[in-house]
C-alpha cells in the first residue's frame, strides 16, 4: 500500500472532519461500531447481508443513531451516502487475522479480502481501529499527538540545526584544504535525516486534522531548502558529475532511505558512486566541491548553468578564479549572468560564506 494513499484515509477520519463527528459520537456514547466503506458495494454483495438498504446522504447525526443497531455500516467512499445499516459481514473465515473481538475480527479480514477501509469502535477498550488492506492502525487521541509532533519538531529542528553547522563546516575546511568525504557524508546524512522526520510526521499530521495546521506550517518552515541543499551536496561531490537526470535518480534513492540505511556510511557513499566503504576510509579522503552548490544561490542562476559551470571550471577554487569573458563561454551564461556571478565570487571572497536563504 503507498503511503500517500494511507495518508489520505487517514484524512477522512481525522478530527474536525463530519465523519470523525460522528464516529466520536459512537465512541462518546459506548456503543461501539462498524463502518465498511465501499466504492461500488454491489461488487462485495457476495460478502454482505445488508438489513437494511437506505441511500440516503451522509449525515453525522444519522450514522450516530445507525450505529445503535447491530451488524455494520456500509458508506461510500466519498462519504456522500450511507448506503446500508444492520449489516452483516461475511469475509472468508480461513483468512487470518490477529484480533479479538467480532467485530474487529470481521473487520480484518473483510479488510484483508477486499482491500477496502474499515472502521471498529471498540465498545469496551474505547477505541477506533483503521483496518486497510493489510494495514491495521488504532487511532491515538488528540493529546497523544500533541506530544508526540511537538517531541518530533523539536527532533527535527535539531537535526536542522546540525545540518546547517556541517554546511559552514564544508565551506570552512573547503577554503583550509582540509574538507573529507567523511564530512561531506556527515552533512548529508544530518540533512537526509531532517527530510526523513517530516515526511515520516505526515502521518501524525493526518491523524491529527485541523490540530495539525500550525505543526505542518513548522515542519514546512523547517524542511525550506533542505531538499536543495542535499541535492547541490550531490552535485558537488559525487563520484561523477551528474545531469539533472541523473541527479534525480541519485536524489530519489536517498530520500527512499530508512533511518537505519541513512546511518550507514557505506550506503551513503555508494549513492555517491564511491568504491569505498568505511568511516575510516572516508576520512583519509580529501575532496573538492565543484562550486555547483555556490552557483545554485546565485540569483537567476538555472540549475542547468549550474551544473554548467561544475562542468566547465572542474572545481571550486577554479570557478573563483575565473574571469567574466572566461564566464561567458559557458552554455546559458551571457553578459548579465558573467556580471552576476563574478559580483557574487567577489562577495564570497570578502565574507568566505555561502547566503542560503532561509538558513
Amino acid at each position: 500500500m503507498e503511503r500517500s494513499e494511507l495518508i489520505e484515509k487517514i484524512k477522512k477520519i481525522a478530527p474536525g472532519t463530519p465523519l470523525r463527528h460522528a464516529l466520536d459520537d459512537i465512541q462518546d456514547a459506548n456503543v461501539g461500531g462498524l463502518l465498511f466503506f465501499v466504492d461500488d458495494y454491489k461488487k462485495y454483495s457476495h460478502l454482505m447481508q445488508i438489513g437494511f438498504l437506505l441511500n440516503c446522504q451522509f449525515n453525522p447525526n444519522k450514522l450516530y443513531e445507525l450505529a445503535k443497531m447491530d451488524g455494520a455500516i456500509v458508506v461510500d467512499d466519498d462519504l456522500t451516502t450511507i448506503v446500508g445499516a444492520n449489516v452483516q459481514l461475511i469475509p472468508d473465515h480461513t483468512i487470518p487475522t490477529n484480533q479479538t473481538g467480532m467485530r474487529h475480527r470481521a473487520a480484518e479480514r473483510m479488510a484483508k479480502e477486499t482491500g477496502r477501509m474499515l472502521v471498529a469502535i471498540s465498545k469496551r477498550r474505547n477505541t477506533m481501529t483503521i483496518f486497510l488492506g493489510d494495514f491495521a492502525y488504532t487511532l491515538n487521541n488528540v493529546e497523544t499527538l500533541t506530544s508526540k509532533i511537538t517531541q518530533t519538531i523539536r527532533t527535527a529542528e535539531k537535526y536542522k540545526e546540525a545540518f546547517i553547522e556541517a554546511l559552514q563546516g564544508i565551506e570552512f575546511m573547503e577554503r583550509t584544504g582540509s574538507l573529507t568525504l567523511y564530512d561531506v557524508v556527515k552533512t548529508i546524512q544530518k540533512g537526509l535525516m531532517v527530510a526523513l522526520i517530516c515526511e515520516e510526521a505526515e502521518f501524525t499530521i493526518a491523524e491529527l486534522g485541523n490540530h495539525g495546521r500550525f505543526p505542518s506550517m513548522q515542519l514546512a518552515e523547517i524542511l525550506v531548502n533542505v531538499n536543495e541543499e542535499i541535492e547541490s551536496l550531490i552535485l558537488d561531490f559525487h563520484e561523477e558529475l551528474l545531469d539533472q537526470d541523473s541527479l534525480e535518480e541519485v536524489f530519489d534513492k536517498m530520500r527512499s532511505l530508512g533511518e537505519k540505511e541513512i546511518s550507514s556510511f557505506g550506503v551513503i557513499l555508494r549513492n555517491l558512486g564511491y568504491d569505498i566503504n568505511t568511516a575510516s576510509q572516508a576520512v583519509e579522503y580529501f575532496i573538492r566541491s565543484r562550486g555547483i552548490r555556490f552557483a545554485r544561490h546565485i540569483p537567476r542562476i538555472p540549475l542547468q548553468v549550474a551544473i554548467n559551470l561544475g562542468k566547465e571550471f572542474g572545481t571550486f577554487s577554479n570557478l573563483l578564479e575565473s574571469s567574466e569573458d572566461e564566464l561567458k563561454d559557458v552554455d546559458g551564461i551571457g553578459e548579465k549572468r558573467a556580471s552576476a556571478i563574478r559580483h557574487a565570487i567577489d562577495v564570497y571572497k570578502k565574507s568566505g560564506e555561502i547566503t542560503v536563504p532561509g538558513f
